[in-house]
């Protein structure tokens, strides 16, 4: 029999962990509380390129999502930037540096599924002063550029994407007979719990980090996590359970 997984996110980004749980028998529904949309961020490639026209110190480029790689890349070529594809890439995740792999892009240093690991890795990784290029989303954590900021080097946020709640009347119905919720992200807490009337689903939560979960706590959700900030820890803890 299927058992199904309700996870706050488009069908496209379904197919890595959906691949992991095709042996056990569940079944992801995709619940997009957030929907993607470009950004022509014209200010910050402004001051990237004006930056990058004199600049001397090492220069790495870091991206948190698999979102942001294609149009970072994109963006480069339509500006005539196509140096910057050649700087050395740190992603959080395997999902990210695929996409980046896709996109072109000189992936480096693969760090863990959050922002807060991969600044770490940086950290210990570079021996000078480094100018960051964050290519981003419009809503980020923090913790990511005020960790190497704070440990000396320059990050240059470019945004090439946001993330805007999807509309109630938009979302699909629940469905029945759902075993879990996976939440991704902060913020995708909050609109899940919009969008199912303010009270968690009776069923187990998962975040696929301590992030998400500290979020999901605040709002009166428990969370578990996998032992992995990733895609197949979370999906070998789903078919456990």
């Amino acid at each position: 029999m299927t058992r199904y997984v309700l996870i706050t996110r488009h069908p496209a980004d379904c197919t890595e962990l959906q691949t992991f749980l095709d042996p056990c028998g569940l079944t992801l529904r995709p619940y997009p509380v957030l929907r993607l949309e470009d950004v022509n961020d014209d200010a910050g490639w402004q001051e990237l390129l004006a930056h990058r026209s004199d600049e001397r110190a090492p220069t790495w480029l870091v991206m948190a999502s698999p979102r942001a790689p294609h149009r970072f890349a994109g963006a480069c070529r339509d500006r005539g930037a196509e140096n910057l594809l050649e700087l050395p890439a740190a992603v959080v995740g395997t999902g990210t540096a695929r996409a980046a792999e896709e996109a072109g892009l000189r992936v480096e240093l693969v760090g863990p599924g959050h922002g807060q690991g991969l600044a770490q890795e940086l950290v210990e990784s570079l021996d000078n002063p480094t100018t960051i290029v964050f290519a981003c989303g419009r809503d980020r954590r923090p913790e990511l550029p005020r960790i190497l900021t704070e440990n000396g080097h320059s990050v240059l946020p470019v945004v090439v994407y946001r993330m805007d709640p999807t509309p109630p009347r938009e979302l699909p119905p629940l469905g029945p007979s759902l075993d879990a919720v996976v939440l991704t992200s902060p913020r995708a807490a909050t609109f899940y719990l919009e969008g199912v009337g303010g009270h968690p689903l009776p069923c187990p939560h998962w975040a696929l980090g301590p992030t998400t979960r500290q979020a999901a706590a605040a709002l009166g959700i428990d969370c578990r996590i996998p032992l992995e900030p990733t895609m197949k820890s979370l999906a070998e803890e789903l078919c456990r359970n």
